[in-house]
């Protein structure tokens, strides 16, 4: 009973840590999202800033193509000229709706970008002069003025007009690298912060399975700990339980023994005052007579009740010839009691068992009967006792109408059982025996086992023989 008890402290006490346990779970499971939700948040911020990254290395590509295309059309222009020759003109107007192409391209490169707009304008309007002015020359130099003058006054006009677009195009150019440096350093400073954030969090990780690993050890430590103060209280409640049941055999031996040796010298004393008394009376009545013999009759049961009650205390029989002689001689006077059928079988018993494996067999033995006659209404027991294996096992087995099922579980569950059958247990415990309770609507078996280095000689008188 104490074992229970002590164990529904332990399970009825709080853990100290689990609050604290939960707190990290829940922690965890927050960082964990957390982690989630800012690494996705940075990884799409990352990835529009490598787009926007791709976006100015096109627009920049597309600015030194537009570039190009413009050297390409003045270098044409002017070594036509120069050279007076109409070859090196030859494709001019596709080179012209080319560089109209790419230029509109460009715009749609930097819609976003008003001033590059406005630039990408004035370089639109540059490129129609120099259309307007040289654009007939496709096939032949009639487009040039004649004489070398004019010529060459146009061909400074181009200049400067080309000189203007290189310019334009160094300003967009400028702008593009500004923004690519800018971008760049957006995604470098995007992906520093998600690196930081992963070392964080897996070092936040690290730092709260340390915890909860610390909060493991400690909780098992504490465990150990409480499980050891509960072996101890038990320890200390089976010794206690055990010096108690020790004492109570001690207390019934000295009672048993005061009634044997002074209530019944007592009593035998009166007895045989009285057979004085009536010898030496003068009156000698039949109703005399009848009142001495009526006493004296008294007297005897008297005697008798008291040797019975003696015994059932604390069976000399016991102490002299051991378990064996006191079980028979309890069987039989248990079976003249309670008027039931009992069978006693005896099977490979050794004369002696160890003293207090004797006395736990025999009070298990008497509590069982004393069952069997006030709850079971049996009509009938079987008592087995034998010992094999070093090991002495006392089965008591009656056709009653059993143990209710309630009391029975709580019993095999350890708790309790009622008084009887807990101090059976305690007694087998303290002796590292075992009780076992079976029981149903036909009956119940109750076996005890004791371990006993003696089991290895049989009794020659007594083993295998029924006892009715």
């Amino acid at each position: 009973m104490a074992e229970n008890e002590f164990n529904s402290r332990e399970v009825a006490e709080p853990p100290v840590h689990s609050t604290t346990s939960v707190a990290t779970i829940i922690l965890a499971i927050l960082l964990f999202l957390a982690t989630a939700i800012v690494g996705w948040v940075l990884i799409q911020k990352m990835h529009d800033s490598l787009r926007w990254v791709q976006h100015t290395y096109d627009a920049r590509g597309q600015i030194r193509l537009v570039r190009i295309r413009t050297i390409d059309l003045s270098g044409k222009i002017a070594t036509a000229s120069a050279l007076n020759d109409s070859q090196f003109l030859q494709g001019l107007p596709s080179d012209f709706v080319s560089q109209s192409h790419s230029i509109s391209s460009l715009r749609a490169l930097t819609g976003e970008n008003p001033a590059q707009q406005a630039r990408l304008t004035e370089l639109a309007s540059l490129l129609a002069d120099v259309q307007l002015k040289f654009g007939g020359c496709g096939t032949n130099l009639s487009c040039l003025p004649d004489s070398t003058a004019a010529r060459q006054e146009l061909l400074r006009s181009a200049w400067s007009e080309r000189e203007k677009m290189l310019v334009i195009l160094d300003a967009m150019e400028f702008d593009e690298d500004s923004l690519l440096r800018q971008r760049l350093a957006g995604w470098s400073s995007r992906f520093r912060l998600m690196v930081l954030t992963l070392i964080l969090s897996f070092v936040s990780a690290i730092l709260l399975i340390f915890f909860n690993l610390r909060l493991l050890v400690i909780e098992a430590e504490r465990r150990g700990q409480s499980e050891r103060l509960i072996r101890e209280h038990i320890d200390s409640y089976r010794t206690l339980s055990g010096r108690i049941l020790e004492l109570q055999d001690a207390e019934r031996r000295k009672i048993a023994r005061e009634l044997h040796d002074s209530v019944s010298q007592y009593l035998a004393g009166v007895r045989l005052q009285l057979q004085q008394l009536e010898r030496i009376s003068p009156d000698h009545t039949p109703a005399a007579t009848c009142l001495y013999a009526e006493t004296t009759d008294l007297l005897d049961r008297a005697l008798s009740e008291v040797r019975t009650i003696s015994h059932l205390l604390h069976p000399p029989l016991l102490d002299e010839l051991g378990l064996y002689s006191a079980a028979r001689w309890y069987i039989e006077g248990f079976a003249k009691r309670s008027g039931m059928d009992v069978n006693f079988t005896l099977d490979d018993f050794p004369g002696r068992l160890p003293r207090d494996a004797e006395i736990a067999l025999f009070r298990v033995l008497q509590e069982a009967l004393t069952n069997v006659h006030r709850h079971s209404g049996a009509k009938s027991v079987q008592i087995d006792l034998s010992c094999n294996d070093e090991v002495a096992l006392l089965r008591v087995q009656d056709d009653g109408r059993g143990i209710p099922s309630r009391l029975l579980r709580r019993f095999q569950e350890g708790h309790g059982g009622g008084i009887g059958l807990a101090g059976m247990r305690e007694r087998l415990a303290d002796l590292q025996g075992e009780l076992r309770v079976e029981s149903s609507t036909h009956g119940t078996v109750i076996s005890a086992a004791v371990p006993a280095d003696s089991c290895i000689g049989a009794n020659p008188e007594a083993a295998g023989q029924p006892v009715n």
